[in-house]
């Protein structure tokens, strides 16, 4: 599978040339793709797409470490890093959730506190679907379940951790992204133009 390429759009500022160079590199992740929200060209290739990113999302996103690889349940190798006053969206068919970090609890094992809600999908494409938000806590290495995929949290030496994402057929497209804000109610996922999507065809292994 061809990794997949990020390019940025160079803007009239006296930075363009720094942040276009910042951003000239290519994120190789297993069955994962960068794209925007509208369709991708159909001269892309299967499994790869080139277009804009979000510079914010493009910072926190990074490989898994090899202690990862030797995971007890395969996961990508993409993870995302949380970081305070950033909300992790999500959509997956008609679903949508958002997941705001608010504390890492140190014990033993570490655990994240973390604010959360789900859209279900609409019914009929008239009626909002049924949404339900709250808090949770998830301890290091455990799922971080909602309504139809499930994540994986990790503790960092510093700060609140990374996303990590299950290699399973429950994720097969789900797409992320991050966006600025202070609540998940701030967060509208489907205002979101740029998405990380996990486009396996097949669990891992096969």
């Amino acid at each position: 599978m061809n990794p997949p390429s990020i390019a940025h759009t160079p803007r009239p500022a006296a930075s363009a040339f720094a942040l276009v160079a910042a951003l000239a590199f290519t994120i190789v992740a297993t069955s994962a793709l960068v794209l925007p929200l509208a369709p991708v060209p159909a001269a892309a290739g299967p499994g790869s797409a080139t277009g804009s990113a979000d510079v914010r999302l493009i910072r926190l996103l990074s490989d898994i470490p090899d202690s990862m690889r030797a995971n007890r349940e395969p996961v990508h190798d993409l993870r995302v890093r949380l970081v305070h006053g950033n909300v992790l969206v999500f959509r997956k068919g008609g679903e949508f959730a958002a997941l705001l970090p608010i504390d890492r609890i140190e014990g033993h094992p570490d655990s994240l506190r973390y604010f959360y809600y789900v859209e279900k999908p609409s019914l009929f494409w008239i009626f909002a679907g049924a949404r339900t938000k709250g808090i949770r806590t998830v301890a290091a290495g455990d799922s971080m379940q909602f309504n139809s995929f499930r994540l994986l949290w990790g503790r960092d030496a510093e700060g609140l951790g990374w996303i990590y994402f299950p290699d399973a057929r429950v994720n097969q497209h789900l797409r992320f992204s991050v966006v600025s804000g202070q609540s998940v109610d701030e967060a509208d996922p489907k205002n979101t133009k740029y998405w990380v999507e996990l486009g396996a065809e097949s669990e891992a292994g096969f």
